[in-house]
C-alpha cells in the first residue's frame, strides 16, 4: 500500500544542516501494523510527518498504491489526505479545548464532503459509537475527558472519514499504563473491523512487541534494521537493535539484569559520525565501520551492518 524510496530530510539551520531522516526505504502492506522505533531525535516522527505531507521530503519518495504522493493532482491529493489519517501523541494538545467533541469529529468530514444536517449527526455518533463513547459526548468539551476517553475522541476523528490508513504517533505513551492496554485493545479491534493499516511511531519495545506486525528500527535518521516483528525480537542483527532490547525491563526478580556495552549519547544529527552513525558507541565495531556506512543486507529480516559480512572472516 506505501512505499517510502530513499527517503531524506534535511532542515536548514543557524548552526547547520540537521540530517533527520538519511535514505530511508521501506514498505507498507495492506492490513499491516508496520512500528518504526528508536531513540528521542532518530528521525520516526520526521518520517511520519513526510508520509502525513505535513513536511516536503529533500529527496527520495512515498508512493500509495505505486503513485507518488508529491506528483498527485488536487483531486487525488484530496483522496489521499482522507484516505491515511493521523491520531497523535498527546490528546489534549490535538484537540481544539473550545470545540465541542461533536465539532471536532464534523470538522474533517465537512471539508471533505457536503452531508445534511441529519447525516453528518449520523456519522459523529457512528464514529463515537466505534470508539466506545456515548453520543451525549458529542456535547461536551476536551477537559471534561479524562486522557483515555480524549484519546477515544482522537481515534473517532481520524476514523471519521473511514480512511485505509492511520499513522500513530506515539498513541498511548501520554496515558496512565492502566489505559495503555485498552487504547491498544481498541486500535487492534478497529483495525480487524475496518481492515486498517497502521504505521506506528513508538519507543516502547514492548507495545511494538504486542502490538506490530514488522519492525524499523531508526536510528540517527538511517534504516538500521527491519523485519517481522517476532524475528527481529528473537534474534536481532544490529547491536542497536541488540542494546534497546536489552534495555526492557523483564518483570521477573530471577532473571539476570542485561547489560549493554554501548557507551554515551546518540551523536548530534547536525554532525553524525563518517561511517556506521553507531560506531562511536558500538562494542563490536570494525576498522571499516569507521569508514565506510553499511547497506541493508537480507531478504524479510535486513540490517545494516558490517559484522554480517565481517564477522566469519574475523
Amino acid at each position: 500500500m506505501l512505499q517510502i524510496e530513499s527517503l531524506t530530510k534535511h532542515y536548514q539551520t543557524r548552526r547547520g544542516t540537521v540530517r533527520a531522516v538519511e535514505d530511508v526505504s521501506f514498505g507498507i502492506g495492506e492490513g499491516e501494523t508496520v512500528a518504526l522505533v528508536g531513540e528521542s531525535g532518530c528521525g520516526k516522527s520526521t518520517i511520519a510527518k513526510l508520509v502525513l505531507l505535513l513536511e516536503r521530503p529533500t529527496s527520495g519518495r512515498v508512493l500509495f498504491e505505486g503513485n507518488d504522493v508529491r506528483r498527485l493532482d488536487r483531486s487525488a491529493l484530496r483522496a489521499y489526505r482522507r484516505t491515511v489519517q493521523a491520531v497523535f501523541q498527546d490528546p489534549y494538545s490535538s484537540l481544539n479545548p473550545r470545540m465541542r467533541v461533536g465539532a471536532i469529529i464534523a470538522e474533517p468530514i465537512m471539508a471533505h464532503a457536503q452531508l445534511s444536517r441529519t447525516d453528518l449527526q449520523r456519522e459523529i455518533a457512528r464514529a463515537l459509537d466505534v470508539v466506545g463513547l456515548p453520543q451525549t459526548a458529542s456535547r461536551l468539551y476536551p477537559h471534561e475527558f479524562s486522557g483515555g476517553q480524549r484519546q477515544r475522541v482522537a481515534i473517532a476523528r481520524a476514523l471519521a472519514l473511514r480512511p485505509r490508513m492511520i499513522v500513530l504517533d506515539e498513541p498511548v505513551s501520554a496515558l496512565d499504563v492502566s489505559i495503555r492496554a485498552q487504547v491498544l485493545n481498541l486500535l487492534a479491534d478497529i483495525q480487524r473491523e475496518f481492515t486498517l493499516t497502521y504505521l506506528v511511531i513508538a519507543h516502547d519495545l514492548a507495545l511494538v512487541e504486542h502490538f506490530s506486525t514488522r519492525v524499523a528500527v531508526i536510528y540517527l535518521g538511517r534504516l538500521v534494521e527491519a523485519g517481522p516483528t517476532r524475528e527481529v525480537f528473537a534474534a536481532p542483527r544490529h547491536p542497536y537493535t541488540r542494546a534497546l532490547l536489552d534495555a526492557v525491563p523483564i518483570p521477573d526478580p530471577d532473571h539476570p539484569l542485561a547489560v549493554s556495552e554501548q557507551a554515551g549519547e546518540p551523536a548530534s544529527a547536525l554532525d553524525p559520525p563518517p561511517g556506521c552513525h553507531f560506531h562511536p558507541r558500538c562494542p563490536l565495531a570494525l576498522a571499516i565501520c569507521r569508514e565506510t556506512a553499511p547497506i541493508l543486507m537480507g531478504d524479510r529480516h535486513q540490517a545494516a551492518c558490517h559484522l554480517l559480512t565481517e564477522e566469519p572472516a574475523r
